[in-house]
């Protein structure tokens, strides 16, 4: 099936390893051109050399930290893709911890991390794209379910739906599409971050944690990269041109919200 994704000119942010890498990666195989970044140059230059033989990809360095850094990004990655069709906005993870824990600095650090940089990818990105031009935010399952001990994602990371919901009102008389995808326990070196720090602070192995973790799950399994790529790539298609504003969970159905 023909997705209408070859040719797109795609940018996609933290892009050296887990969701960010398979979302790279997926899109050069339905023929797209990819823009992939990392603040981690070494990284980074590692992801390029696994992923060029695929098609034609690019890469730009970048803090997403640093507000100048993502401005140069969405810039640079137009000027050498020729265009900007579509964002696939993902970030690294926040420090885990809780309110007692975490201090002031830490959460400058989340907010600019998780928060500032998604604005300022919005809005650059929307100033090059035409009609039909896509904006997709990772974000994650605490926006309809905290979880224990990571306090920044769980405070933080909600504001991106409120982000997600007024940009696909201001951008859609422009013909831009706007939505974002919840990813569950995903199989990323972040999962065994949080694994060991669970471990630690309860007192468990970390394979006991993975299947506490895992028993939560309906479809008994932690997800893949790239399965939440593929639902990225479906709100980027021609099968989703009614689609705007919306949350998509990739969860393996662990949420238990009903709205």
């Amino acid at each position: 099936m023909d997705l209408g994704i070859k040719g797109k000119r795609v940018l996609v942010t933290a892009s050296s390893k887990g969701i960010g890498f398979a979302t790279a990666k997926r899109f050069l195989e339905e023929g797209a051109i990819v823009t992939i970044s990392s603040r981690n140059q070494e990284s980074l230059a590692s992801a390029y050399n696994k992923l060029h033989s695929l098609g034609q990809v690019y890469m730009v360095p970048a803090d997403l930290t640093n507000s100048r850094d993502v401005e140069n990004l969405v810039k640079e990655a137009h000027n050498m893709m020729g265009g900007l069709d579509v964002t696939v906005y993902v970030t690294g993870s926040p420090k885990p911890g809780n309110l007692l824990e975490l201090t002031n600095d830490d959460w400058h650090q989340g907010f600019h991390l998780l928060l500032m940089s998604a604005v300022i990818a919005v809005r650059e990105s929307s100033k090059y794209m035409k009609s039909g031009g896509r904006i997709i935010l990772s974000t994650s399952m605490t926006l309809k379910q905290p979880i224990d001990n990571l306090d920044l994602s769980n405070v933080v990371r909600l504001s991106l739906a409120g982000l997600i919901r007024t940009a696909s009102r201001e951008l859609g008389p422009k013909g831009i599409l706007v939505n974002g995808v919840m990813p569950g326990w995903t199989l990323t070196e972040r999962v065994n971050q949080l694994s060991k720090d669970r471990a630690r602070r309860e007192g468990k192995t970390e394979e006991q944690v993975l299947s506490d973790i895992v028993r939560e799950v309906p479809l008994g399994r932690i997800g893949l990269p790239e399965e939440v790529a593929n639902v990225i790539l479906f709100l980027s298609s021609s099968l989703s041109t009614y689609v705007t504003g919306a949350l998509i969970p990739v969860d393996g159905g662990l949420i238990r919200s009903t709205l």
